[in-house]
């Protein structure tokens, strides 16, 4: 691995004489090829043939004795260049000793990742230096450049090693049983083991895809998976993927089952409930048929014939039911599960009781404060009496067709009994169901809404809206995004910068004794962007990792330059675009750009989405039509002849953007179109919108 490339060596700190420039120029030290290889240094030692001219000429001497620094150290001399060892592999390590050299005694060592310098160190020369490989560098080219001097002051010769590609990690050790497991049919869960590995991925994770056929089931991405109708006669299979950082992912797939008809596993016989007499109400009770989700029809038979119009869950006898054995046929249901009968034990029909014409019910709202009633129909002239009930003990008192809910029932489970009689029938009675008391309910009569302004560390203000009965007291949490903040209590919150550009919202609890606490979320507040500032001072920065492609908004400057750049050789056509402005400036970076400079522009920022929409233009510099300024005609009045302005339709420094300028006296009318996205400005002084 001794190849690579060898960089000019630092120039010797004092210029020769000028009539000795031309040997100078033709010695080795002074001009190295690209590869160099052990033998190649020998033209080195023919340097002492130069120096013949310099005897020839005394006159030339004289100025060289004035110069008593001249014999700085000479510049080392790269005899092999550096290795890089070891297996470039995530999780392993990279050294080298520098390569070998002459007059050299300290190097420093520089690992560049992806053209990004990312370890620098300095070592005595014969010392190794070594890098760690990360898993953020799989799939990522490491080249080693170091620089050999005679010491760690001294400026010395840099020579740089070919680079390397580093490989993710294999898994090891791998270890998986492709069975699935479970029955495959309709409501059914299969599930796949998880695979086992050795510790060569500490942080491995596994993802999950449950296919049907050779198509990916959506959602199914869990280790279980329940069959369902569509996957009747399917070949049914999973693919787990086995991944880590910097490790190359493994994929395992399953063995694959037939989807198949599902049978309910419990299916009861329905019982009928209801008196048996002429005139009263039969109800089909079809029990719990499992898996659930079964959709259940009911068909009602007088003996063996079926009763037309009968098929509810309900049946009223008539005459022509007396004497007859009733009994009800319950037929379930369910995609992907084969249909099933079952019929109840027959009942005989036996002569009329009281009717009930309404079903019994309790009416109201069971919660503290109301009161509650009796919804009932019976045949005519009965005799109805009530007893109420808490957590079934008769209430002493609670006699009536109503009942008063105090403070005192909430929790309690409340009933009532109906007894009705006449005479020459049968006397009936009739419980309903208990139902426990809650408190009483808030009501809501205007939602709570945030006020405040939404600038950058503003204080916004939960109004906690309107409520009937007002409430006691309060409680606030604040969202960010939908996502609760930490500590975001209070009835104010202050904005920070993790608020810039989101939706802001606050719940309130509201809070009254023997009320349920009655939370009210409040309308979104969508937060403006802030300006972000991602560049501070001079320089050149890399596009993509140190600036990214953007709208990017200058400070300001008496004299900013700025270049788009497709590369860092300093020649002008690595110049995309570039622009010398006064005050503030925008500029588009595209994402073919490779670089970005700036000199003289101040600090650059992110772009808000809104702006002054002035009708007054009192500073030069590059403005946002419709946002920093209205679109319209400006009248200027200002003295002078070096007015310049000119409208954009981009801000990325191209000339194809410029539609219209203009270069003249500063007493001047503008029109400035809704259509431009900018306006550039200089020399103009104060232009108003007429």
């Amino acid at each position: 691995m001794e190849t690579g490339t060898v960089t000019e060596p630092a120039p010797a700190p004092v210029d020769p004489p000028a009539e000795e420039q031309p040997p100078v120029e033709a010695t080795p030290t002074e001009t190295i090829p690209t590869e160099v290889t052990p033998t190649e240094g020998a033209p080195t030692e023919e340097a002492p043939a130069a120096e013949a001219p310099a005897e020839e000429a005394p006159a030339a001497e004289a100025p060289a004795e004035e110069a008593p620094t001249e014999e700085a150290p000479a510049a080392p001399e790269n005899i092999g260049l550096p290795a890089v060892e070891g297996d470039p592999v995530v999780g392993g390590s990279l050294s080298s000793t520098g390569g070998q050299w002459t007059g050299a005694g300290w190097i420093k060592y520089s690992w560049i990742i992806d053209g990004v310098p990312s370890q620098t160190a300095g070592h005595a020369i014969g010392e190794a230096d070594i890098l760690q490989i990360l898993p953020a560098m799989a799939g990522k080219s490491i080249q080693l450049t170091v620089v050999a001097s005679p010491d760690a002051q001294t400026p010395g010769t840099e020579v740089s090693a070919l680079p390397v590609t580093v490989r993710p990690a294999a898994f090891t050790g791998v270890a998986w049983s492709n069975l699935v497991t479970g029955r495959p049919a309709v409501g059914q869960e299969l599930s796949l083991s998880a695979p086992q590995w050795d510790n060569s991925a500490s942080h491995g994770t596994l993802a999950y895809q449950w296919f049907r056929g050779a198509v990916a089931i959506p959602s199914a991405t869990a280790s279980r998976y329940t069959v369902t109708a569509a996957d009747v006669g399917q070949k049914l299979w999973g693919k787990v993927t086995l991944s880590a950082p910097g490790f190359s992912s493994v994929e395992l797939a399953s063995a694959q089952v037939t989807g198949v008809i599902a049978t309910f596993v419990t299916a009861p016989v329905p019982t009928v409930s209801g008196t048996a007499r002429v005139g009263q109400l039969q109800t089909a009770n079809a029990g719990t048929w499992a898996p659930s989700g079964a959709a259940l029809s009911y068909q009602w038979y007088r003996g063996t014939a079926a009763i037309t119009g009968a098929v509810g869950r309900t049946y009223t006898t008539t005459a022509a039911d007396y004497g007859k054995a009733l009994k009800v046929r319950v037929r379930a249901t369910k995609a992907g599960f084969a249909t099933v009968d079952r019929y109840s034990a027959a009942r005989t029909i036996y002569a009329g009781t009281i009717v009930a014409t309404r079903s019994l019910r309790v009416t109201g709202v069971h919660r503290y404060g109301q009161t509650l009633g009796i919804y009932q129909g019976w045949t005519s002239g009965v005799t109805i009496k009530y007893q109420w009930y808490r957590n079934g003990v008769a209430i002493r008192g609670g006699t009536g067709p109503a009942l008063y809910l105090s403070s005192g029932y909430i929790g309690s489970r409340v009933n009532v009994k109906v007894t009705v009689s006449k005479a020459g029938y049968t006397t009936r009675s009739s419980t309903t169901a208990a139902v426990t008391v809650g408190k009483a309910l808030i009501t809501l009569k205007t939602a709570p809404r945030i006020s405040g302004a939404t600038s950058l560390g503003s204080t916004l203000t939960a109004n906690v809206g309107t409520y009937s009965p007002a409430p006691a007291a309060y409680a606030y949490q604040w969202y960010r995004n939908g996502a609760a903040i930490s500590g975001a209590i209070y009835r104010t919150y202050r904005l920070t910068a993790a608020d810039n550009g989101r939706s802001m919202t606050v719940r309130v609890s509201a809070r009254l004794a023997y009320y349920d606490i009655r939370v009210t979320m409040s309308a979104a507040l969508k937060l403006p962007v802030w300006a972000v500032t991602v560049l501070r001072g001079d320089g050149i920065y890399r596009v993509g990792t140190q600036i990214k492609p953007g709208l990017y908004k200058s400070t300001g400057g008496s004299f900013c330059y700025w270049a788009r750049l497709s590369g860092f050789s300093g020649n002008l056509d690595d110049i995309n675009a570039n622009d010398i402005v006064t005050g503030i400036t925008y500029v588009q970076i595209l994402p073919g750009d490779v670089g970005f400079e700036s000199d003289g522009c101040g600090a650059w920022t992110t772009v808000p989405s809104t702006g002054a929409r002035a009708t007054q233009i009192s500073k030069d510099g590059i403005y946002r039509v419709g946002i920093d300024i209205l679109p319209g005609t400006y009248y200027g009045t200002s003295r002078g002849s070096s007015c310049y302005w000119t409208t954009l339709s981009g801000f990325s420094g191209s000339f194809d953007e410029i539609y219209d300028n203009y270069y003249g006296s500063a007493r001047i009318i503008v029109t400035i179109p809704s259509w431009a996205r900018g306006f550039e400005v200089s020399g103009c002084g104060t232009l108003t919108r007429g």
